[in-house]
């Protein structure tokens, strides 16, 4: 399965060296929650700080994290 934020990873981790926030907008579906943050994990500048998602619902928060912990598998 493709996701689209696979095609900005790269321009966000540069973003990010810099920059302390960056909002990102796109579509369900797209990867925000799931795929980004373990694409970010092991960066050198996220060492001892954390990575803040926002999710609207509790639902959705959970849903996110079960997902994630099977990507992560």
């Amino acid at each position: 399965m493709s996701y689209p934020v696979l095609e900005i990873v790269k321009e966000l981790k540069q973003q990010l060296i810099s920059r302390k926030i960056v909002i990102l907008q796109a579509p369900p579906g797209a990867g925000k929650s799931t795929i980004l943050p373990l694409e970010l994990l092991h960066e050198p500048w996220l060492q001892n700080k954390k990575i803040i998602l926002l999710e609207p619902r509790r639902l959705a928060a959970r849903s996110v994290a079960m997902r994630m912990a099977d990507l992560f598998e």
